[in-house]
């Protein structure tokens, strides 16, 4: 296969695994939801609706394509980088958003990469600064009911929890890419 053909092949399936990340997000918000519901006791209720699902496939997103520019067998690290490129261009062509909107979601992929790399960097467990960042951005001001009494930090077993369900998902999502 050429270098033009994969390129097309690769942009093709961008845009399918953008489709997918969102179809997961989706998913992966009512079961986040449930899980915050089961680890306080019923005592908070995490929202399922549109802006954490696209939240939670962001965070999907921009992790995997950390991980796909070097820290995965999957692909080797310049793909990984192209892939990045056909999906955010995929998100710039393909969901009828103006361009603020996109860019917001590409600086927010942007982010979530970030954190990776630096936990990365710090030896530490990115899932963890990932669910972390993604529990904060889809409850704002609420996330504090989350958080150990008097503190700002997160209840470690929630935010176990929900870095377990990420990691899992994220994962999951990147065996789109084994074969291909």
């Amino acid at each position: 296969m050429g270098f033009n053909q994969a390129k097309t092949d690769d942009e093709e399936l961008s845009r399918q695994y953008v489709r997918q990340v969102f179809a997961v997000g989706r998913e992966t918000c009512q079961t986040v939801a449930e899980a915050i519901q089961t680890t306080t006791q019923g005592n908070f209720a995490f929202p399922v609706n549109d802006d954490a699902s696209l939240e939670i496939s962001l965070a999907i997103l921009g992790t995997s394509f950390a991980a796909l520019k070097g820290h995965s067998q999957v692909m080797n690290a310049d793909r990984g980088t192209r892939v990045e490129m056909f999906c955010k261009r995929s998100i710039d062509k393909d969901y009828d958003l103006s361009s603020e909107s996109a860019a917001k979601l590409k600086a927010s992929l942007d982010e979530y990469q970030e954190a990776f790399q630096k936990s990365i960097t710090n030896n530490s467990n990115p899932f963890g600064d990932i669910s972390g960042i993604m529990l904060c951005r889809c409850l704002g001001p609420q996330a504090i009911a989350l958080c150990l009494f008097g503190t700002g930090s997160l209840n470690p077993f929630i935010h176990q929890v929900v870095g377990d369900l990420m990691t899992m998902t994220i994962t999951q999502s990147m065996t789109f890419w084994k074969d291909e």
